[in-house]
């Protein structure tokens, strides 16, 4: 019972140390913000040590973010990018990670891989700032089409971005392959010379007949009537989306769309499908040794086959050591043209029903 009480009194002793600690970096941050002439470079190793004690504590916080911009830390900088990457924009780290490391930290960030650099390239675009453009501008002749895309989407995130994208469409160094997204991104612009510029060097999606969208800012503002955007989906969608017992299984399931996305986003999606491709649905090509070519989705992937969902939603198996050729593709398994099946109306009814599919 002795034991217990001094392991008891232990312990509490020690949390009473860590909580005064605590209280103790806490209040030198506070001491050292209201300070006009402080001096963090001159500062003492026991001031540091707080302040950095502080900051992994509350990384992120309003704080965190006040005295890495005023005391300029660069120690700071491999948490700024990582801030950066783990939200889909975070402009505040973004902005700090250019403004205190320049273009060593943003070649340093971009060196990460898979999602968290598809976060981080979103993050850098939000920021108006000649370097994270020229950077992300250098990433569009990417031989990956997808991290070229990514790049492109970013740069429509700020005005810088923006003029730069449209230099290079006007000068005819923009990729074909980017052009359809950048349209659409760039005529939701709230510059209204942006949106003039847009509509010279990058005509929008047409529709059915060759008819003419409206903007993106405008068609979100439009209301269809969700029955006639019913039978759309049955006409254009039903063959590769289920909603509930309808469609068949190929593409991501639209039965809680309406809970997902928002209403620009939908017509994002439709009108450029290639701009965000569902985790899991990334399109792959397959040549086997007996001469099949598929192309799908890879549904699941061991050692001993591979199970590939084709249009249609079959699903074929494939030894994997009768794998001759194995390609991802740069593109989207939904056609970009699927907007020339329908009218103006066609879509405005289609995006509407879309809205109505909830939990």
């Amino acid at each position: 019972m002795r034991g217990c009480i001094g392991i008891f009194l232990v312990i509490a002793s020690l949390s009473s140390a860590v909580s005064a600690d605590e209280s103790r970096d806490r209040l030198i941050v506070e001491t050292v913000l209201k300070l006009e002439g402080f001096d963090y470079g001159s500062s003492s190793s026991k001031v540091k040590d707080s302040i950095s004690r502080y900051l992994v504590k509350n990384s992120g916080s309003e704080e965190y973010y006040q005295l890495v911009e005023r005391f300029r830390i660069a120690g700071e900088l491999p948490a700024l990018a990582k801030l950066s990457s783990v939200e889909k924009i975070n402009a505040r780290a973004a902005a700090l990670l250019v403004e205190i490391g320049g273009e060593p930290a943003i070649t340093a960030a971009l060196a990460d891989s898979g999602e968290k650099r598809m976060n981080l390239l979103m993050s850098l675009g939000s920021v108006n700032d000649p370097r994270p453009v020229a950077a992300l501008a250098g990433m569009l002749q990417d031989k990956g089409l997808s991290l070229a895309r990514h790049s492109a989407r970013a740069l429509t995130g700020s005005p810088a971005g923006q003029s730069r994208l449209l230099d290079l469409a006007e000068s005819g160094k923009l990729a074909e392959e980017l052009k359809q997204g950048v349209s659409l991104a760039l005529t939701a612009s709230v510059d209204p010379a942006i949106r003039e510029r847009a509509a010279k060097a990058l005509p929008s999606p047409a529709a059915l007949g060759g008819e003419a969208l409206p903007a993106l800012t405008e068609l979100v503002k439009m209301r269809g009537e969700p029955d006639k955007g019913e039978a759309v989906y049955m006409r254009s969608c039903f063959t590769c989306h289920k909603v509930g017992g309808k469609g068949i299984d190929f593409g991501p399931a639209l039965t809680e769309i309406g809970d997902k996305l928002a209403r620009e986003a939908l017509y994002t999606a439709i009108l450029d499908p290639n701009a965000a491709i569902s985790f899991g649905y990334e399109g792959v090509a397959i040549e086997a040794g007996d001469g099949r070519k598929l192309i799908g989705y890879v549904a699941s992937d061991g050692d001993q086959e591979v199970a590939i969902k084709v249009p249609g939603g079959a699903l074929i198996t494939v030894k994997a050591g009768e794998i001759k050729e194995r390609k991802p593709l740069p593109v989207s398994l939904m056609p970009s043209t699927l907007v020339a099946t329908m009218s103006k109306n066609d879509l405005v009814n289609l995006v509407e029903y879309l809205i109505t599919l909830k939990k």
